[in-house]
């Protein structure tokens, strides 16, 4: 399934949202219920545990969340699916499946979302997998579906089982549109929307799931923006999404189809049109991750006198150095063919995966040497307080998009609101920052130091450019070496990573 593209990547606190009223006109808050990545499920002293491993460097029991993307199998064929490269026909059988949730449940898993490289409901035996996650009492914090294969036992199932968000990726306002972007037949369109009708009716009073229509917008499409709103209102729905259609890995897009700065101008009337429809409910979530596009945004907003709703609050303890990811020792993704990635947004062929739940138990994958370099380079991101310049011969599992900061929305978009958290992951951090990052220190620790002052200076970074710091640094260290291992041995002064 295509991804949900970001939010802006700077969310302000947001008004409330509340869903639509329903026909008792009852108005109901739905901040409160939609999908967190899980975060709402996670204790306080697992979020405590998370901390106290990021700051050890070890691993956590296991996995909070798990991102499960059972099947490859989907019935359409999106020109935007960002798995295009790794879609294969497999699905993970549904024994090795139970087995699976019943390791993770042991470690302490709490929640998962339902996506995939096809369409989850497409799984041969979804209906048996529902029922184990029920069982053990694991919450289907999102599911994410063109909606076809959602008919109403499914619908029962994440209604009575209290799911927190379904994602509808509508992404088209008709069935010729559908068609286009889906590439499948138009008929499909009218089935995702008697699915969407299905589950609003058989939710009815319940507060769960969130249901969520999304639209993507292209420059085929973007004149029918308000189409789109007046359909998802229509629906009854709790939240409209509107993104653009992003780049996908190897440049598969044509590029005359993505939105480009000068668009926003043709675009410009008609989110104010939307805007001034939503005033009333802030069903809407709108964003675009192209140049300028904010800009027009925030002039519309101006106009109209509105403030973005259904987006992601930031709690006063966080604080940009604490920006960096901490999947590692929270959440995995699993594919269709048993593979586990980081993330779903490095489901790409360019990115190795972690290893794969058919030749290990996940367990051993979690405290195995691929989960821990990656626990390495995300530590060293966060004890830098993301003072750090991507280089491919540093990073062999993160992307440029995990560490260069405003890039990757997803890493902390859903924790960010937390300020207890914040607070606590900040305090500890400092210490070990004080600790590990230090002119007076090993060679390791004084490298970090250096890197960060020339990270807050690059006209000096300019001059010592090359190879030149790199042959100071190796000179000292090896010249210097005999005298900081003396130091070590007989006034335990420790200065050296030496024995």
């Amino acid at each position: 399934m295509p991804r949900e593209p970001p939010p802006t990547p700077d969310p302000r606190l947001p008004t409330p949202a509340v869903r639509n009223a329903p026909k008792d006109t009852t108005v109901r808050a739905h901040e409160t219920m939609r999908g967190t990545h899980g975060w709402a499920e996670v204790s306080r002293e697992r979020k405590r545990e998370i901390i106290d491993a990021i700051v050890a460097n070890t691993p956590t029991r296991g996995p909070v969340h798990a991102e499960l993307d059972l099947t490859d199998r989907c019935n359409v064929a999106c020109y935007f699916c960002n798995q295009q490269d790794l879609r294969t026909k497999e699905q993970i059988p549904l024994k090795k499946t139970t087995e699976l949730i019943d390791e993770m449940a042991a470690a302490g898993l709490r929640s998962v979302r339902l996506s995939g490289g096809g369409d989850p409901l497409f799984h041969r035996e979804i209906n048996d997998v529902l029922a184990h996650l029920a069982a053990r009492g694991i919450v289907v914090d999102n599911l994410t579906t063109n909606g076809v294969a959602l008919n109403r036992d499914i619908a029962g199932f994440l209604v009575n089982n209290k799911a927190r968000e379904v994602i509808f990726s509508l992404n088209a306002v008709d069935a010729a549109d559908y068609a286009r972007m889906m590439q499948v037949k138009p008929a499909l369109f009218d089935k995702v929307i008697t699915a969407i009708k299905t589950l609003v009716e058989v939710r009815g009073d319940s507060i769960y799931p969130s249901i969520v229509t999304q639209f993507l917008l292209d420059r085929s499409n973007i004149t029918r923006i308000v189409e789109m709103y007046d359909l998802g209102r229509s629906l009854n729905v709790d939240r409209i999404a509107m993104n653009a259609v992003l780049e996908i890995p190897r440049q598969r897009i044509d590029r005359e189809l993505l939105l480009r700065p000068e668009d926003a101008e043709l675009a410009e009337p008609l989110v104010e049109e939307v805007l001034r429809k939503d005033a009333d409910l802030g069903l809407l979530q709108i964003d675009f991750a192209v140049y300028g596009w904010n800009d027009m945004m925030k002039r519309v907003r101006a106009r109209v006198g509105t403030e973005p709703t259904n987006m992601y609050p930031t709690a006063p303890s966080f604080r940009d150095r604490n920006d960096g990811c901490f999947f590692a020792w929270y959440t995995a993704a699993i594919t269709g063919n048993g593979d586990i990635r980081p993330c779903c947004l490095l489901l790409n062929p360019d990115v190795p995966p972690l290893g794969n739940v058919h030749e290990a138990s996940m367990s051993e994958h979690w405290r195995g040497p691929a989960f821990q370099k990656m626990r390495d380079e995300m530590r060293e991101v966060l004890l830098r307080g993301g003072k750090i310049d991507y280089d491919p011969n540093r990073f062999q599992i993160l992307k440029e998009v995990c560490v260069k900061p405003g890039l990757c929305w997803l890493k902390n978009m859903y924790f960010r609101v937390d300020d207890e958290f914040y607070a606590e992951l900040d305090a500890k951090l400092e210490v070990a920052r004080r600790k590990e990052v230090r002119w007076l220190g090993t060679p390791k620790q004084i490298k970090r130091r250096a890197d960060v002052f020339l990270y807050d200076h690059p006209k000096v970074r300019e001059y010592v450019s090359g190879d030149r710091l790199q042959r100071t640094y190796d000179w000292l260290r090896d010249s210097t070496r005999p005298l900081r291992v003396a130091l070590k041995r007989h006034l335990h002064i420790n200065l050296t990573d030496a024995a």
